[in-house]
C-alpha cells in the first residue's frame, strides 16, 4: 500500500471511530474528513483507501437517489471498533476479507 494511502487509511479509520454514523461521497471525504496537508486529498487516494477499507469489511457504499455513491462505516460487523482502533494503527493489521466471504454490496 502506498504511503497517502496508509495515512488515509489511518486517518479515516480514527474518524469512523469518532464519528460512527458519518456518512459521504469520496469527495465530501476527501474534503472534510481527513485532517490533511494540503486540506484536500486526490480522489484517487482516498478512493484507494475506501476501496483497501471495503475490502476489510470496516466500510460499506451505497448509491443514493442522487445517483452518487456514498460511503459509511459497516453498521452490524463484530469487532467493526476493534478492526477501526487497528487500522488506525497499522492499515494492514486488519487484512481484506476474500472475495467468496464479502457481504454484497448494499444499493439502495
Amino acid at each position: 500500500m502506498k504511503p497517502d494511502v496508509t495515512l488515509t487509511v489511518q486517518h479515516l479509520s480514527r474518524y469512523l471511530r469518532n464519528h460512527p454514523e458519518a456518512c459521504d461521497t469520496s469527495e465530501g471525504i476527501a474534503r472534510w474528513w481527513v485532517d490533511a496537508d494540503p486540506p484536500l486529498l486526490p480522489l484517487t487516494v482516498v478512493e484507494a483507501a475506501l476501496g483497501w477499507m471495503s475490502a476489510c469489511g470496516v466500510v460499506e457504499s451505497s448509491r443514493a437517489v442522487d445517483g452518487r455513491v456514498r460511503y459509511r462505516r459497516v453498521a452490524d460487523a463484530q469487532g467493526i471498533d476493534a478492526k477501526l482502533e487497528a487500522m488506525a494503527t497499522d492499515p494492514q493489521a486488519v487484512l481484506p476479507i476474500p472475495v467468496a466471504e464479502r457481504r454484497l454490496p448494499r444499493v439502495h
